[in-house]
């Protein structure tokens, strides 16, 4: 089992206390007006020669053959978003992060370097990892800007067969409790454990909040010495935020595509 399956299974249904919470997204709802399909056919033509038939819709939509008028709307929207989007996007993926080498996979990233006799390798996955509850203080126009992309992620330091393995997330406002310091650190450890061989689920894992005040800054001590610093954990979340936009992007595309019939 992969490192971005296993953190998905162990980081399903709710986050462990004290690190990060789930923030779950509602959709707000909407009333939508549907429209009588609007058919576009020409006078004389039987079924057979229409179906054949390659040529754009005669409205100048764009269009291949029948639609309705919310593709033609969908459409013009989104050839409006995809060039506004592409105006604040990235230039594209960095080859590193610091001395981790960067690999993407459509929502998967994979960054890995070699320290000593150890392979570390870091993954995530960026879907649905999106803040979209902005900060009080700024304007909804500076929100709309600084949407940041903080996906948990998986470190694995390996030895041979073996594999040290910690799945860590970022800390916000929320995981501080009233009358409790401020949190310096911009990531936590959520789970430990160790295995040999492939991960499964029999495996055993401890929660990070359960460990030993002690034995919990010395092991964030051990991934600082390996570059997983507060510093690396920023431009993280600057990769992912780019590397998620561009997708949004790109997916943008594939719609309007699907819908002109491309």
């Amino acid at each position: 089992m992969s490192a971005i399956s296993r953190a998905m299974y162990r980081l399903q249904g709710s986050l462990l206390p004290g690190v990060m919470g789930v923030r779950s997204v509602v959709a707000p709802s909407r009333n939508l007006t549907r429209n009588l399909v609007v058919m576009c056919s020409n006078a004389g033509h039987g079924r057979r020669t229409q179906l054949r038939s390659s040529t754009l819709c005669s409205c100048g939509c764009g269009i291949h053959g029948m639609h309705t008028r919310g593709d033609r709307e969908l459409v013009e929207f989104l050839q409006e978003e995809i060039v506004a989007e592409r105006k604040t996007m990235a230039s594209g993926v960095p080859s590193h992060v610091d001395d981790f080498k960067v690999n993407v996979n459509d929502a998967e990233v994979t960054l890995t370097k070699n320290f000593h006799d150890e392979v570390i390798t870091i993954s995530l996955n960026v879907n649905h990892t999106v803040d979209t509850e902005a900060p009080a203080e700024l304007s909804q126009d500076q929100s709309e800007g600084e949407l940041k992309s903080r996906p948990s992620f998986e470190v694995d330091l390996k030895v041979g067969s073996k594999t040290l393995s910690f799945t860590c997330s970022y800390t916000g406002p929320s995981d501080i409790t009233e009358g409790q310091d401020q949190i310096d650190d911009v990531f936590g450890i959520n789970e430990l454990t160790m295995y040999e061989g492939e991960w499964n689920e029999e495996v055993y894992c401890v929660s990070g909040d359960i460990l030993d005040g002690m034995m919990y800054d010395l092991l964030m001590n051990m991934l600082e010495e390996r570059g997983v610093t507060n510093e690396f954990a920023e431009k993280l979340s600057n990769l992912c935020s780019d590397y998620e936009h561009s997708l949004y992007v790109h997916l943008l595309q594939k719609v309007q595509d699907f819908v002109k019939r491309k």
